[in-house]
């Protein structure tokens, strides 16, 4: 049997296909995995493949806007093609787990968390969300800290500072209050 095969204007490759370079001027559709099996592996978009992912050694990946002229950061958006967002649904996330921890059970948890929250339902004049950051003691990781659409910033637990903490408009707790009432007292 032949390797490649033509039909309707479509190539279709049986088995490996090993080449040193490969123009493909359509789309391509692979079944399964596609291996980058060199150290240092490049990945470019663009007509000018001004965006490029790069193979990070025994690390990960690098993104890199590759133009050099100024103001051209480089974006990761993640993008939810939802068409009617409500309240409470995730509009992207990123989780950090050990998938493959011998130790299995919590361990293979995802770990820790960050996602985008709507806060509401959305429409041409609202798109509400807050950032929802989460951290597992022995569970599934849960919000421990989020920061609101309207900048209200909610911690589950204690706030330690090794500096000083400044603000224009604090309300304080019960607690804080009592501590900060026995100081005025003794000084």
């Amino acid at each position: 049997t032949d390797l490649i095969t033509l039909a309707d204007g479509v190539a279709t490759v049986a088995g490996e296909l090993e080449a040193s370079s490969l123009d493909i001027a359509g789309n391509a559709d692979f079944g399964n995995e596609i291996y980058l099996s060199t150290d240092d592996s490049l990945i470019s978009f663009g007509g000018n493949f001004e965006i490029a992912v790069y193979h990070d050694h025994n690390k990960g990946l690098l993104f890199r806007n590759e133009l050099t002229t100024a103001a051209t950061p480089m974006v990761l958006t993640l993008q939810n093609k939802e068409a009617d967002i409500a309240a409470d649904d995730v509009l992207g996330a990123i989780d950090f787990q050990a998938h493959a921890e011998s130790q299995g059970t919590d361990a293979i948890l995802v770990a820790a968390g960050i996602e985008a929250v709507s806060e509401g339902d959305f429409s041409s004049s609202n798109n509400a969300t807050k950032l929802s950051f989460k951290t597992a003691a022995s569970e599934v990781a849960a919000e421990k800290m989020s920061l609101s659409s309207t900048g209200v910033l909610t911690v589950s637990g204690a706030i330690t500072s090794s500096g000083i903490v400044t603000g224009t408009a604090f309300t304080a707790g019960s607690a804080v209050l009592a501590e900060a009432e026995l100081e005025l007292l003794d000084g």
